[in-house]
């Protein structure tokens, strides 16, 4: 494992970026609502166990953006691709709830397909940037430094952590969304 990942296995959980002690209270910065979609996400996978809808359940609900077809959709995308270790579903989640917050209905508008495939874009080089790829195995090897590819390893996997290790994948992968999403459509940015 690079150096540059080496924390990774240390810090699991979604990180708090908002200041929570300031008086007068500031409530809904934008700071908050992200960090409310990392701890949605990273909360949702330890209960239902889906990294996707995890994740792209977090970033609907915090804006406010529910979208049923969306969410059902996610149901097959956890665990890198119905669990084949392809792309991450936390990653797959992100870039869905990137795409229905920005992209278009409209096959011909052109300009907010290019739009959300940029922002799409940006999303994937910050996970890389923090993970070293998009990959679901290749994710669980920076962060556990293995990879649970064999249902064999299950019980092995949940004891060292893996599925904390995975609901943080989610929680980055939330607030890497939902702050691309608030930069492209916020017109008061916080």
């Amino acid at each position: 494992m690079d150096e540059a990942r080496a924390g990774l296995q240390k810090n699991w959980g979604p990180t708090r970026a908002a200041q929570y002690d300031v008086y007068p209270f500031v409530a809904a910065s934008r700071e908050k609502i992200l960090d409310a979609m990392a701890q949605t996400a990273f909360s949702s996978l330890g209960v239902y166990g889906n990294c996707c809808r995890s994740t792209v359940w977090a970033v609907q609900l915090h804006l406010r953006r529910e979208a049923a077809p969306v969410l059902r959709a996610s149901s097959v995308l956890a665990g890198g691709l119905c669990g084949t270790g392809e792309t991450c579903g936390a990653v797959l989640g992100g870039l869905l709830a990137v795409g229905e917050a920005l992209g278009a209905e409209d096959f011909r508008n052109q300009a907010a397909y290019e739009a959300a495939n940029g922002s799409a874009r940006d999303f994937l080089e910050r996970i890389k940037d923090s993970f070293g790829s998009t990959r679901c195995y290749d994710i669980q090897r920076a962060i556990m430094g293995w990879c649970c590819d064999d249902p064999a390893k299950a019980e092995e996997w949940i004891k060292a952590g893996g599925p904390i290790a995975c609901a943080g994948v989610c929680a980055r992968a939330a607030r890497e969304a939902g702050a691309i999403i608030l930069d492209r459509t916020d017109p008061n940015p916080s």
